[in-house]
């Protein structure tokens, strides 16, 4: 069965500064310095950037994270350690960095699933937040995200919509323990419609709910 969905939406630092004055060398030597020292500083912030959490740069530590196998990244490089501390970066209570990466080494016949590009990862913030809120709600923890970001190829081997939201990292269908999927949409619906938490859609199938934020309602 397809989900309903359909295309919808999505630092750079500046350093000013002045020559030194008082030189009687040529007023173009020490701009040049300047600017030489400022380029070798530049050149250090991006390097070390990969060693934050976050960087200015939009860039996020390779530290392993607790859960993520090894193997894990080992098939698909640094960038799976990356995701995972964006993930770990949004202090979610009740979804870990393994529970939404898990989906990203699924196979459809000879089909491989893969990360969401770099500038898509933030998209997935918003509804994961959803996510952890509707487990507070439930009193029941997140048993499994069955999918989340899709690469146009895995999409189409799974068949889902040609538009789907999974495409664009905005979606995940889950499941919570201890609870079936009209109880879930229910809470989802709750929190869209009356708390007003989140716009986006929500369909409901026999093992798990899909909740996405797209930027308007949709049911299903």
């Amino acid at each position: 069965m397809k989900s309903d969905h359909t295309n919808h939406h999505s630092s750079i630092l500046n350093a000013d500064g002045c020559p030194a004055s008082g030189s009687q060398e040529s007023p173009l030597l020490p701009r040049r310095n300047f600017l030489g020292l400022s380029g070798a500083a530049a050149a250090g912030l991006v390097l070390g950037a990969d060693k934050a959490s976050a960087g200015w740069f939009g860039y996020y530590s390779s530290k392993p994270v607790e859960g993520i196998p090894a193997s894990w990244v080992r098939l698909k490089g640094d960038d799976v350690n990356r995701y995972a501390n964006y993930v770990k970066g949004l202090r979610l209570r009740n979804v870990t960095p393994r529970m939404i990466l898990a989906p990203h080494f699924k196979t459809r016949g000879n089909i491989v699933n893969s990360l969401p590009p770099k500038n898509l990862w933030k998209k997935m913030g918003p509804t994961l937040k959803v996510i952890d809120r509707m487990s507070k709600e439930l009193s029941l923890p997140v048993k499994a995200i069955y999918s989340a970001y899709r690469s146009p190829r895995y999409n189409a081997a799974v068949r889902g919509h040609p538009r789907s939201f999974h495409q664009f990292n905005q979606a995940v269908d889950v499941v919570f323990h201890g609870a079936g999927s009209r109880q879930v949409s229910s809470v989802a619906r709750f929190l869209r419609d009356r708390k007003r938490t989140f716009e986006g859609g929500v369909g409901t199938y026999g093992g798990f709910v899909h909740i996405d934020t797209r930027g308007f309602n949709s049911d299903w």
